[in-house]
């Protein structure tokens, strides 16, 4: 293998770390911090809620967090090559892009309800405030109506009427169908939303890294501007204090007695911090060899619970001012997902004075927010099929052809979820996405790393870029080998036992419907035992199990200088220690032309290295 197969010279870097950082920033911060996790808090104890969503993220969210950053930045390498570490188990790469690609068909959809909401927003009179418009029913019943209406009696209508908001987003907008089954034609707005949404997208990486690290400087500070903007006016209020109480005033210890609080905390973390979708191996590939990972795992962290805290003020003075101009309770307005977006909280603006003001900032908001996400997932698929076919992708001309025609393609397959039928669609490969697939390549990614490739490795790979002084930690150790996994196993037993069929609001999706998302779950878990199998049978042996600690003879730091590090390393640490990257390093010694020393520590313990690989000769050594 000559030197330059082992590292691409073309590949980019960000221009300083801060602009990885703010990458990081707005690819963890998404709009899930401002409709899901709220939601949850209000839903499972208020107050109480931060306890076990704190212990998640510092025994799940952290570790992994850390590991993955620790992966693409070791080897500067995506998703599908870092998994080189374990030859069979490199389903992993596969399933975490598999789950990146449902996640941005999706995810730009919502973007484009967004996109659509911000510019419907450009008007005196907001749209979804009021009846009388083409879409309403005569059920509808506007802010006007309920003025004349006393307290029992809206407690008598709350399920006989509806509000202009839900008619504007189910009838308007979406001109929703009455099940999936009936898809009724393209909606045609949302169409040229969505085209909008894909030209962005493909704009905003059309030079990779060095562009997505320009666009973050506005993608992740801009929503905290707005936010903060929001939580004052909300202070403002009428209402707003009942609102605050119930988000996390109350307190409900008794809530953690139930097993479901924990699962959802543990499934929040993962949506709050992006793991196991192969986006922050993919943003750390780009980074600097020596970048201080450990400091960023820990920000970032403490960043993501800030602005999940921090979110839910700005949405819950809203609806504590909404619920008292309505008369009714706070939890009789709250409502999680994508009804909190386009129905509650919309609905909730329209009566702040300079309603058209606040929606424009709220919608404004949520694209930045949305768009800071997508970039990163669109990023983490092209860049990592780059990796994977950097010898057809090796011109600048060819790589913005590969993007443009990536976004087209994600662009044709997104229209069946703008169609009358497509919300059944999104909310399909939501809840499926969203459930089994993020744990259980959380669970196979720490066995690989704690007990295939080696917990002791694996911190010794951190010592050589980070120095020894921060070579982890016992905490650290145990939570990749233990704490982390057993968690994560437990969350998805707990899931299985107590699985409950999807459904949207009222609506029961048909058998074969949710056969779908089971080929959703398929599609993604699916390349795990078949890139395990594959391996197996192209080895013709089973014996290759007992081999299966030792890396790819291509793993390992990309440049040649890190690995001649990785070598220098083992020579004073001792054998046992020397990470199993320096195999590729061994095998092309010729043209790397390692020192006498390097040898001498190769040679002293050959037992080590000797069961290699096939098609790794072995009789130099």
């Amino acid at each position: 293998m000559a030197a330059s197969e082992v590292a691409s010279p073309e590949r980019k870097q960000w221009s300083n770390p801060v602009e990885f950082f703010l990458t990081l920033v707005a690819f963890a911060v998404g709009l899930g911090n401002v409709w899901r996790f709220p939601y949850l808090c209000f839903k499972n104890g208020g107050g109480a809620f931060l306890i076990p969503y704190t212990l998640m993220l510092i025994f799940i969210g952290a570790p992994v967090f850390y590991l993955e950053l620790t992966l693409g930045q070791f080897t500067s390498a995506g998703p599908l090559v870092v998994w080189k570490i374990n030859p069979l188990l490199r389903g992993i790469g596969y399933a975490s892009l598999a789950t990146n690609c449902f996640l941005a068909l999706y995810y730009n959809v919502l973007i484009a309800y967004c996109f659509y909401y911000l510019v419907a927003s450009f008007q005196l009179i907001v749209p979804w405030s009021t009846c009388g418009n083409w879409w309403n029913t005569a059920l509808c019943t506007d802010q006007k109506m309920l003025a004349n209406i006393s307290q029992s009696g809206l407690v008598l209508m709350k399920n006989m009427t509806s509000s202009p908001s839900e008619e504007y987003f189910y009838r308007r907008v979406l001109q929703i169908s009455s099940g999936i089954e009936n898809v009724d034609g393209i909606v045609t707005h949302l169409a040229v939303a969505l085209a909008v949404a894909w030209l962005i997208c493909f704009l905003a990486l059309s030079k990779g890294v060095q562009s997505l690290g320009k666009i973050a400087y506005f993608t992740a500070l801009f929503p905290y501007v707005m936010l903060t903007v929001l939580i004052i006016r909300g202070a403002t209020l009428s209402g707003a204090i009942e609102g605050v109480k119930f988000y996390i005033g109350s307190v409900e210890f008794g809530a953690l007695k139930n097993p479901s609080v924990w699962k959802e905390a543990c499934t929040q973390v993962f949506y709050a911090l992006s793991c196991c979708s192969g986006g922050l191996i993919a943003m750390a590939s780009f980074n600097d060899f020596n970048n201080n990972v450990y400091r960023d795992t820990v920000s970032i962290c403490l960043v993501t619970w800030f602005t999940s805290i921090f979110g839910g003020f700005a949405i819950f003075t809203v609806l504590g001012h909404m619920a008292t101009k309505m008369g009714v309770s706070v939890a009789d307005v709250a409502k999680g997902g994508p009804g909190l977006a386009f129905v509650v909280f919309p609905e909730g603006l329209s009566m702040m004075p300079f309603a058209p003001l606040w929606c424009v900032l709220f919608f404004l908001m949520m694209c930045t927010l949305g768009f800071g996400s997508e970039f990163s997932i669109m990023e983490t698929i092209m860049a990592s099929i780059i990796d994977e076919f950097k010898t057809y992708l090796n011109t600048p001309k060819k790589i913005i052809l590969f993007r443009f025609g990536t976004s087209v393609v994600f662009f044709l397959l997104g229209l069946s979820m703008v169609t009358r039928g497509g919300l059944y669609v999104l909310n399909i490969i939501d809840q499926y996405l969203g459930g089994f697939p993020w744990l259980i390549i959380g669970v196979v990614e720490l066995f690989c790393i704690g007990w295939v490739y080696g917990v002791d490795n694996f911190c010794d790979d951190i010592a050589i870029m980070l120095g020894e002084e921060r070579r982890p930690s016992k905490f650290w150790r145990i939570c990749w080998q233990y704490i982390s996994p057993l968690i994560l196993i437990f969350t998805i037993l707990f899931s299985s036992l107590f699985y409950q069929e999807v459904t949207l609001d009222d609506y029961t999706y048909p058998s074969w419907a949710l056969t779908l998302g089971w080929v959703v779950v398929i599609a993604c878990l699916g390349w795990l035992p078949y890139i395990f199998i594959v391996e197996i049978c192209r080895r013709g042996t089973w014996s290759i199990i007992k081999e299966a600690r030792l890396p790819h003879v291509e793993w390992g730091p990309a440049r040649h200088e890190h690995r001649q590090l990785s070598v220098r390393y083992a020579k004073e640490s001792g054998p046992k220690n020397l990470s199993m990257q320096t195999l590729s390093t061994i095998d092309t010694g010729d043209s790397y032309d390692l020192d006498a020393a390097a040898i001498e520590v190769i040679t002293a313990s050959p037992k080590l290295y000797v069961k290699r690989i096939s098609d790794v000769s072995t009789t130099r050594f």
